[in-house]
Protein backbone atom coordinates (compact mmCIF):
# COMPACT_ATOMS: atom_id res chain seq x y z
CA UNK A 1 0.00 0.00 0.00
CA UNK A 2 1.32 3.50 -0.94
CA UNK A 3 1.10 6.22 1.16
CA UNK A 4 0.59 9.59 -0.51
CA UNK A 5 0.83 13.24 0.75
CA UNK A 6 -1.88 15.39 1.23
CA UNK A 7 -0.72 18.27 -0.55
CA UNK A 8 -4.52 20.16 -0.01
CA UNK A 9 -3.00 22.51 2.20
CA UNK A 10 0.00 23.18 0.34
CA UNK A 11 -1.69 24.56 -2.61
CA UNK A 12 -4.39 26.34 -0.73
CA UNK A 13 -1.40 28.30 1.27
CA UNK A 14 0.83 30.67 0.07
CA UNK A 15 2.33 29.48 -3.24
CA UNK A 16 3.40 32.96 -4.58
CA UNK A 17 6.97 32.78 -3.29
CA UNK A 18 9.45 35.68 -3.88
CA UNK A 19 13.04 35.22 -3.96
CA UNK A 20 14.39 33.40 -1.13
CA UNK A 21 17.84 34.38 0.35
CA UNK A 22 17.92 30.53 2.17
CA UNK A 23 19.47 29.08 -0.72
CA UNK A 24 20.59 32.37 -2.35
CA UNK A 25 23.96 31.78 -1.98
CA UNK A 26 23.79 27.93 -2.96
CA UNK A 27 23.32 27.80 -6.66
CA UNK A 28 26.04 28.97 -9.13
CA UNK A 29 25.35 32.21 -11.19
CA UNK A 30 23.53 32.81 -13.97
CA UNK A 31 25.67 32.06 -16.75
CA UNK A 32 26.54 28.74 -15.24
CA UNK A 33 23.29 27.08 -14.80
CA UNK A 34 22.75 24.27 -17.64
CA UNK A 35 20.42 22.27 -15.66
CA UNK A 36 17.56 21.93 -12.77
CA UNK A 37 19.42 19.31 -11.10
CA UNK A 38 20.51 19.88 -7.61
CA UNK A 39 22.69 17.16 -5.37
CA UNK A 40 23.28 17.36 -1.40
CA UNK A 41 24.73 15.19 1.10
CA UNK A 42 22.55 14.39 4.29
CA UNK A 43 23.25 15.49 7.66
CA UNK A 44 20.26 13.94 9.40
CA UNK A 45 21.71 11.22 12.50
CA UNK A 46 18.51 9.17 11.50
CA UNK A 47 19.77 8.67 7.73
CA UNK A 48 22.98 7.22 6.02
CA UNK A 49 25.36 10.21 5.78
CA UNK A 50 27.83 8.72 3.06
CA UNK A 51 25.58 8.80 0.10
CA UNK A 52 24.24 11.67 -1.84
CA UNK A 53 20.70 12.60 -2.45
CA UNK A 54 19.87 14.28 -5.90
CA UNK A 55 16.46 15.32 -8.00
CA UNK A 56 17.39 14.83 -11.74
CA UNK A 57 15.55 15.81 -14.71
CA UNK A 58 15.58 13.49 -17.68
CA UNK A 59 15.85 13.91 -21.34
CA UNK A 60 11.96 11.87 -21.54
CA UNK A 61 10.52 15.05 -18.76
CA UNK A 62 10.93 12.49 -16.15
CA UNK A 63 12.12 13.94 -12.55
CA UNK A 64 14.24 11.21 -10.72
CA UNK A 65 14.13 11.65 -6.72
CA UNK A 66 17.90 10.08 -5.08
CA UNK A 67 17.32 8.97 -1.86
CA UNK A 68 20.73 7.96 -0.14
CA UNK A 69 18.79 5.46 1.46
CA UNK A 70 17.26 2.11 2.01
CA UNK A 71 13.84 1.41 1.08
CA UNK A 72 12.69 0.84 4.06
CA UNK A 73 8.62 0.97 3.86
CA UNK A 74 8.59 -1.68 0.98
CA UNK A 75 7.77 0.94 -1.73
CA UNK A 76 4.98 2.02 0.95
CA UNK A 77 6.69 5.58 1.39
CA UNK A 78 7.58 6.34 -2.22
CA UNK A 79 3.99 7.98 -3.13
CA UNK A 80 4.41 10.01 -0.22
CA UNK A 81 8.19 11.05 -1.41
CA UNK A 82 6.86 11.90 -4.46
CA UNK A 83 3.95 13.67 -3.66
CA UNK A 84 6.27 16.09 -1.83
CA UNK A 85 7.98 16.60 -4.97
CA UNK A 86 4.99 17.17 -7.04
CA UNK A 87 3.69 19.50 -4.75
CA UNK A 88 6.72 21.68 -4.03
CA UNK A 89 7.49 21.90 -8.00
CA UNK A 90 4.37 22.04 -9.00
CA UNK A 91 5.18 19.01 -11.17
CA UNK A 92 2.62 16.16 -12.49
CA UNK A 93 2.86 13.18 -9.89
CA UNK A 94 3.20 11.24 -13.48
CA UNK A 95 6.24 12.35 -13.63
CA UNK A 96 8.09 11.62 -10.46
CA UNK A 97 10.16 8.38 -10.25
CA UNK A 98 12.52 7.41 -6.93
CA UNK A 99 15.20 5.65 -6.42
CA UNK A 100 16.62 4.37 -3.54
CA UNK A 101 20.28 4.41 -3.90
CA UNK A 102 21.54 2.80 -0.81
CA UNK A 103 19.08 -0.37 -1.02
CA UNK A 104 21.54 -3.38 -2.57
CA UNK A 105 20.34 -3.84 -5.78
CA UNK A 106 19.71 -0.09 -5.95
CA UNK A 107 15.81 0.31 -6.43
CA UNK A 108 13.81 2.34 -8.83
CA UNK A 109 10.06 2.95 -8.64
CA UNK A 110 7.43 4.80 -10.29
CA UNK A 111 4.91 6.18 -7.74
CA UNK A 112 0.99 5.25 -7.85
CA UNK A 113 -1.33 7.64 -6.77
CA UNK A 114 -3.38 5.18 -4.30
CA UNK A 115 -2.85 4.88 -0.35
CA UNK A 116 -3.48 6.42 2.95
CA UNK A 117 -3.24 10.26 2.92
CA UNK A 118 -1.67 11.83 5.60
CA UNK A 119 -3.61 14.39 7.01
CA UNK A 120 -0.92 16.15 9.24
CA UNK A 121 0.26 13.76 10.89
CA UNK A 122 3.99 12.64 10.44
CA UNK A 123 4.90 9.03 8.44
CA UNK A 124 7.28 8.21 11.08
CA UNK A 125 10.85 9.85 12.36
CA UNK A 126 13.07 8.40 9.34
CA UNK A 127 10.45 8.97 6.77
CA UNK A 128 9.91 12.43 7.92
CA UNK A 129 13.69 13.14 8.19
CA UNK A 130 13.66 12.49 4.20
CA UNK A 131 10.92 14.33 3.68
CA UNK A 132 12.64 17.41 5.31
CA UNK A 133 15.80 16.67 2.84
CA UNK A 134 13.52 16.07 -0.36
CA UNK A 135 11.99 19.66 0.34
CA UNK A 136 15.56 21.24 1.38
CA UNK A 137 16.19 19.73 -2.31
CA UNK A 138 12.98 20.98 -3.92
CA UNK A 139 14.22 24.63 -2.59
CA UNK A 140 17.46 24.50 -4.44
CA UNK A 141 15.86 23.38 -7.74
CA UNK A 142 13.19 26.55 -7.19
CA UNK A 143 16.47 28.94 -6.65
CA UNK A 144 18.14 27.30 -9.58
CA UNK A 145 14.98 27.97 -11.73
CA UNK A 146 14.47 31.10 -10.56
CA UNK A 147 17.89 32.43 -11.75
CA UNK A 148 17.65 30.76 -15.04
CA UNK A 149 14.58 32.25 -15.36
CA UNK A 150 16.03 35.78 -15.01
CA UNK A 151 18.41 35.56 -17.61
CA UNK A 152 15.83 34.25 -19.95
CA UNK A 153 13.27 37.25 -19.26
CA UNK A 154 16.16 39.83 -18.85
CA UNK A 155 15.28 40.85 -15.42
CA UNK A 156 16.71 40.39 -12.23
CA UNK A 157 16.31 37.37 -9.80
CA UNK A 158 14.31 39.41 -7.37
CA UNK A 159 11.75 39.84 -10.09
CA UNK A 160 11.10 36.32 -10.71
CA UNK A 161 8.24 34.83 -8.71
CA UNK A 162 7.47 30.81 -8.53
CA UNK A 163 3.71 29.07 -8.22
CA UNK A 164 3.77 25.90 -6.50
CA UNK A 165 0.43 25.35 -7.74
CA UNK A 166 1.06 25.41 -11.39
CA UNK A 167 4.56 24.90 -11.32
CA UNK A 168 5.14 28.35 -13.41
CA UNK A 169 8.19 30.80 -13.05
CA UNK A 170 7.04 34.56 -14.04
CA UNK A 171 8.11 37.86 -14.54
CA UNK A 172 5.42 40.26 -13.86
CA UNK A 173 7.36 43.45 -15.03
CA UNK A 174 8.59 41.72 -18.28
CA UNK A 175 4.88 39.53 -18.86
CA UNK A 176 7.18 36.57 -19.21
CA UNK A 177 6.17 32.83 -17.54
CA UNK A 178 7.55 29.59 -18.29
CA UNK A 179 7.46 26.24 -16.53
CA UNK A 180 9.39 23.56 -14.41
CA UNK A 181 9.79 21.47 -17.24
CA UNK A 182 10.54 23.27 -19.96
CA UNK A 183 13.13 25.69 -18.38
CA UNK A 184 14.62 22.58 -17.36
CA UNK A 185 14.54 20.86 -21.13
CA UNK A 186 15.75 24.70 -22.35
CA UNK A 187 18.75 24.16 -19.95
CA UNK A 188 19.11 19.88 -21.08
CA UNK A 189 19.28 20.81 -24.63
CA UNK A 190 22.28 23.15 -24.45
CA UNK A 191 20.60 25.97 -25.29
CA UNK A 192 21.98 28.95 -23.58
CA UNK A 193 19.52 31.66 -21.79
CA UNK A 194 21.10 34.20 -23.75
CA UNK A 195 19.21 32.69 -26.65
CA UNK A 196 16.08 32.62 -25.29
CA UNK A 197 16.50 36.28 -24.17
CA UNK A 198 17.22 36.97 -27.99
CA UNK A 199 13.79 35.44 -29.05
CA UNK A 200 11.83 37.30 -25.98
CA UNK A 201 13.28 40.79 -27.52
CA UNK A 202 11.66 39.33 -30.73
CA UNK A 203 8.81 39.47 -28.75
CA UNK A 204 8.00 35.97 -27.98
CA UNK A 205 7.95 36.42 -23.92
CA UNK A 206 6.62 33.05 -22.89
CA UNK A 207 8.15 29.67 -22.96
CA UNK A 208 6.09 27.58 -25.62
CA UNK A 209 4.36 25.08 -23.79
CA UNK A 210 3.64 23.10 -26.69
CA UNK A 211 7.52 21.75 -26.98
CA UNK A 212 8.16 21.75 -23.36
CA UNK A 213 5.22 21.16 -21.07
CA UNK A 214 3.16 17.26 -20.85
CA UNK A 215 -0.10 18.00 -22.48
CA UNK A 216 -2.24 16.40 -19.44
CA UNK A 217 -1.45 16.87 -15.45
Amino acid sequence: MDIVADTSKARNAKTYEPLSRAHSGRVVPPAGIENLNVEIVNKSPLLPTDRKWAIRFGAGETVTVVLGMRDYGRGWFSAYFAGLVAARLGLPFRRVRIYYSATLPAVSQTPRIAGILLYGSQPGPIAAAAGDIICEMCGLVIEKGRLASAAVAGVGAADVAFDASTGCFFARSAGWSGRTLGIAKIARDGRSVSTEFAKNLRGKNTIATEAYEPSDA
